[in-house]
This record gives C-alpha cells, sequence and structure tokens, in this order.
C-alpha cells in the first residue's frame, strides 16, 4: 500500500510531462499536416543533386574467399 503513495504520484508527473510536450509540439504546428510527408517520398529525387556517381558506375562487390569460390 505504501507503494502506491509514490508510484501513483510520479505516474501523474509522467503523464503531466507528455501532456506538455505533446501541446508544445500541437501549438508549433507538428500535426497540421500527416497526410503529405507519405507522398513526399514519391517526388524526391533519386540520387542527389551533388552526387558525383551515376547508377550505372556503381558495382557491386565480388567476394573471392568464400565457402563457394572455386580456386
Amino acid at each position: 500500500m505504501e507503494a502506491l503513495y509514490l508510484t501513483i504520484p510520479m505516474a501523474m508527473c509522467i503523464a503531466g510531462f507528455f501532456l506538455y510536450v505533446f501541446v508544445l509540439a500541437f501549438r508549433k504546428g507538428q500535426f497540421e499536416d500527416i497526410e503529405s510527408p507519405k507522398y513526399r517520398m514519391f517526388f524526391e529525387e533519386e540520387y542527389p543533386v551533388g552526387s558525383n556517381t551515376e547508377p550505372s558506375e556503381i558495382k557491386p562487390e565480388v567476394k573471392k574467399d568464400g565457402p563457394t569460390s572455386k580456386s
């Protein structure tokens, strides 16, 4: 029973803290547009503009010393 005198106020403080963080995020506009971020990945460039590497220049590494390699 004595443990409840400590755990209930601690739980209320933690819940109050998360409510405070939620209210701050809501006021800053964090939850205004929840639809467009999931579609943004379809419209972004595949490679960054400053990238010097073309997709055809990227070659996978060939493992030479493996259990299935034949010498």
